[in-house]
């Protein structure tokens, strides 16, 4: 038999969590961020990029945008973070752009540009996230800006 006090204990306990619901959203098909005007370099401080990125509308599911983004890893601690981008074109949805972490400690730079795309969350939709990445390509002072696209890899939303 269970007492009182347990019962009492336990829908305190449920009361006192907050419930926060998961939810799961497709990557659209054939949907492909473009990055033009790619620029990046290394200095004694470190790597850094700048670029244009035009992620396309997806019609009745997604509002597209066009950012600016610059930025630099985190050379003297550990831990790349995403560096907010500026929009350009567009409302309400972000972008932001980090270098993934260098893999050894032999000057070897950052090896990826990551992107991610928040979708702002809307009456009943959550917002959601969406990233991918692109290898780096270093050509500051050796070649002209570069063009690429990058495919979404990751969604993730919380409700």
């Amino acid at each position: 038999m269970v007492s009182f006090t347990a019962l009492l204990a336990l829908s305190a306990s449920a009361l006192a969590t907050p419930v926060l619901q998961t939810r799961q959203m497709d990557i659209p098909a054939n949907w492909t961020w473009h990055v033009s005007g790619w620029s990046a370099g290394c200095a004694r401080s470190g790597c850094y990029y700048d670029f244009n990125v035009t992620v396309p509308t997806v019609e009745g599911q997604i509002a597209g945008v066009k950012a600016y983004c610059s930025g630099s890893e985190n050379w003297y601690r550990l831990g790349n973070y995403y560096r907010n981008c500026q929009i350009l074109e567009g409302v309400n949805n972000g972008v932001s752009a980090k270098f993934s972490e260098r893999t050894s400690d032999d000057g070897t730079p950052p090896q990826e540009i990551e992107l991610s795309f928040e979708l702002a969350g809307y009456e009943q939709r959550p917002a959601y996230n969406f990233t991918g990445s692109h290898e780096t390509i270093y050509n500051q002072f050796v070649a002209p800006a570069q063009e690429f696209d990058v495919t979404p890899t990751e969604v993730t939303g919380v409700a």
